[in-house]
């Protein structure tokens, strides 16, 4: 079992670093993936991306990337739990020391770094936007191009999902000399791939027969090469997911469940009742034993309870996966880790809670904005790139209103979606490809900014 797991987190990249390592360089090789994520433009946007509550004015509610600071902070702290774990167990050993800590922290850091504009709720647009090309006259341009497409590039993107977009992203979309973009190291690319099924084999309920870990799906068409090169190298077994991913999937659960409540809070959606009430459906009034005498301070009543439930799981979720890590490192373990340790009714009160963000009318306003704006977008650069004005005889049409729409797009992203020589792709799953990466790429206010330039219509 040693050798197995040594191999899952060897520091192997797609391409060997091309800097040679100082001598007083005392970083191990996943702290450098550290810093060209920290440094990378595409972990700067998340800080105008949404959490819950799209462009909120508050400087105190959270962004994906105080989300994402949040997740790898206590993703560390987990990995130095277990880690602490398998050196007393002779699974690792001390020159391993600081690997699976900064494997995850790492991790904790990109987990959200593909999700679109305006939360999750990006997502479901994008989704939606396919799903209708489906019913589009069977004379529209975009649809005849999406028919044309295998059933798993089809499936790509009306299962569209951000999580396999950020693998995408670090694998390709990154600003390079060459084609390995951030070129980050393999186990840290594993750990963030929580449902290792291509779309067509994920996307699957567990009510019709699927696994945990096939509820969703883990990479687009475009990038099942380098995953099954990731699990080759790594020596993990076909559709499973690598031993860290439970711990990453644990820190996201219990930093985002957690903290919206306090931001719920700050925005007068989550009330001291409201806690109550909860806490006690689920049997856990004890958790708020200690706390009645902050009820006056309401703002410190929710941060102490936050702190104090937030260590209570992070333990608990530790103290679990220490003693199922035979089965976690062979393969055999397909849950939540935090869901089958002893702090579950503590997960299912904070998600509870945290319906009623979603469901709160501010929410509901800046989805339906978010709709207006992606919708329009992906329309209009779609019809842009199907055109038949496009392109002349085999040329761009530069005097065309499609070519000045086709120039809004990042060049990276063009560079990305074009064959050599080429300044337009002809591959229709490129094409699409290209828009879904340019407007999931977007911030929330880059996004609202372009379609009130286009249209002319003020929105917000």
């Amino acid at each position: 079992m040693r050798a197995n797991f040594i191999k899952m987190i060897s520091p192997i990249r797609f391409r060997e670093s091309s800097v040679k390592k100082d001598p007083t360089d005392g970083r191990n090789p996943f702290d450098s993936d550290y810093s060209r994520i920290v440094l990378s433009s595409h972990f700067r946007r998340l800080q105008d991306k949404a959490q819950v509550f799209p462009l909120e004015r508050s400087d105190f509610i959270r962004t994906r990337l105080t989300h994402s600071l949040e997740v790898a902070c206590f993703a560390r702290g987990l990995g130095l739990g277990v880690e602490k774990h398998l050196l007393k167990k002779k699974i690792i050993t001390e020159t391993e020391i600081g690997y699976i800590p900064t494997i995850l922290e790492v991790a904790g850091l990109i987990h959200d770094i593909g999700n679109p504009p305006f939360g999750h709720f990006g997502e479901e647009i994008i989704k939606s936007y396919f799903q209708k090309i489906k019913s589009f006259s069977d004379d529209n341009l975009i649809k005849n191009a999406f028919d044309s497409l295998t059933d798993e590039q089809q499936a790509d993107f009306l299962n569209f999902d951000g999580n396999v977009q950020g693998f995408r992203i670090l694998r390709k979309l990154g600003l390079a000399h060459d084609n390995f973009s951030y070129n980050l190291t393999m186990p840290i690319l594993a750990t963030i791939i929580k449902y290792p099924y291509s779309s067509l084999e994920g996307n699957k309920k567990m009510s019709d027969g699927g696994k945990y870990s096939q509820k969703k799906y883990g990479y687009f068409t475009s990038e099942k090469e380098d995953y099954n090169r990731i699990i080759e190298t790594l020596g993990l077994k076909g559709k499973t997911r690598h031993p860290l991913t439970f711990l990453l999937e644990a820190a996201d659960d219990i930093a985002y469940s957690v903290s919206d409540i306090e931001d719920g809070h700050k925005l007068g959606i989550i009330t001291l009742d409201r806690i109550k009430r909860t806490f006690s459906t689920h049997d856990c009034p004890g958790e708020l034993v200690g706390l009645k005498k902050y009820e006056s301070n309401m703002d410190l009543y929710v941060r102490l309870l936050r702190i104090k439930c937030q260590s209570k799981m992070l333990i608990k979720t530790t103290k679990e996966y220490n003693r199922r890590i035979n089965e976690i490192i062979e393969g055999d373990f397909d849950s939540e880790i935090l869901k089958v340790s002893e702090a579950s009714k503590l997960r299912d009160v904070f998600k509870e809670l945290s319906v009623y963000n979603f469901s709160n009318i501010k929410v509901l306003k800046c989805e339906l904005l978010g709709q207006e704006v992606l919708s329009y977008l992906l329309n209009t650069f779609y019809n842009a790139l199907f055109s038949k004005e496009i392109c002349l005889n085999g040329k761009l049409n530069r005097k065309s209103k499609e070519f000045k729409i086709y120039s809004l797009i990042s060049k990276n992203y063009i560079d990305k979606a074009c064959n050599e020589g080429e300044e337009f792709p002809t591959d229709n799953y490129k094409k699409f490809m290209l828009i879904t990466d340019y407007v999931s790429g977007m911030t929330d206010t880059y996004a609202l900014n372009l379609y009130q330039e286009l249209t002319g219509k003020p929105l917000y």
